[in-house]
């Protein structure tokens, strides 16, 4: 323990011994109470200790509300992975992307049907956008339609996409025919080929959806990362760590004043431990 020289005006009261029937913490506080008020030094180094151990106090109980806050969040996200479906375990995000992906592969086949429209150029593009928006939405209404329980709904959809992709078989073997001066069966399967494709690219969609986390679970792990890294815990060991320093260096000059003031009848020990819990407790006042 370093020794600090208390300077600065003395107050005249200052205690001498101990009252009749005086504890020794409490003629320690009153101690302490004469030093604060007569020292600058030790007024200083006061405030700024009392002013550490509130914050440290403040930030150690918004760590425990955190560390709360973590372990609830934790539960939750426990609790809906429990409710949730074995197989639904793709991340949620990576899901919606590999759908989207899957529904941009389809540029190409998209294309193809949109020319046996026989429009131009840009609206052909346009369409083939169409097409290929059409089977994204596709695939996300599959899904939600399946989650909610939703049968009428999806049966309606199912027969939808079935006559959308013979629609576009259709028209795509008479433009391979008319167009391209193919014969039936090049053109049929040609034309097959290309709805196959399509609507494979939408029934792997379909299944990425369908396995990827439910929104509830994904919220409920989000919220709990969020709380397991907040920072509060080590904002609060850093606060502990700068209030033990200003303690630290109160109690020095503290102790330096006080080995002159000790009074009769009080062990030296005693003396100390009375100094120690006298600055505990004005610190936490």
């Amino acid at each position: 323990m370093t020794l600090h020289t208390v300077t600065g005006p003395v107050d005249p009261d200052e205690p001498s011994g101990t009252r009749p029937g005086e504890s020794p913490l409490s003629y320690a506080i009153r101690a302490l109470g004469t030093l604060v008020s007569g020292s600058g030094l030790a007024h200083e180094q006061f405030r700024e200790a009392r002013h550490d151990q509130a914050e440290a106090d403040r930030l150690d109980a918004e760590a425990a509300q955190a560390g709360q806050q973590s372990a609830d969040a934790g539960a939750r996200a426990a609790a809906e992975r429990r409710k949730a479906s074995p197989h639904e375990r793709i991340n949620r995000r990576l899901g919606t992307w590999l759908a989207g992906l899957l529904a941009l592969l389809d540029a190409l086949p998209a294309y193809w049907s949109a020319q046996a429209f026989g429009l131009g150029q840009t609206s052909t593009l346009i369409l083939t956008v169409l097409l290929c928006a059409a089977l994204g939405g596709g695939m996300w209404l599959l899904d939600l339609f399946n989650r909610k329980g939703r049968r009428p709904a999806l049966r309606v959809l199912q027969g939808a996409l079935c006559a959308g992709f013979a629609a576009m078989f259709v028209l795509r073997l008479d433009y391979l025919q008319v167009t391209g001066g193919a014969d039936f069966w090049s053109a049929a399967i040609e034309a097959l080929a290309l709805t196959a494709v399509s609507a494979a690219l939408l029934a792997v969609g379909y299944v990425v959806l369908s396995h990827r986390m439910p929104k509830a679970v994904a919220s409920a792990e989000r919220l709990a990362r969020q709380a397991a890294h907040s920072g509060t815990a080590e904002a609060a060991a850093a606060a502990r760590t700068k209030a033990a320093r200003s303690r630290a260096a109160f109690e020095d000059t503290v102790v330096t004043w006080a080995l002159s003031q000790q009074p009769a009848g009080i062990g030296h020990d005693q003396f100390l431990d009375a100094i120690g819990q006298a600055i505990d407790t004005l610190l936490t006042r």
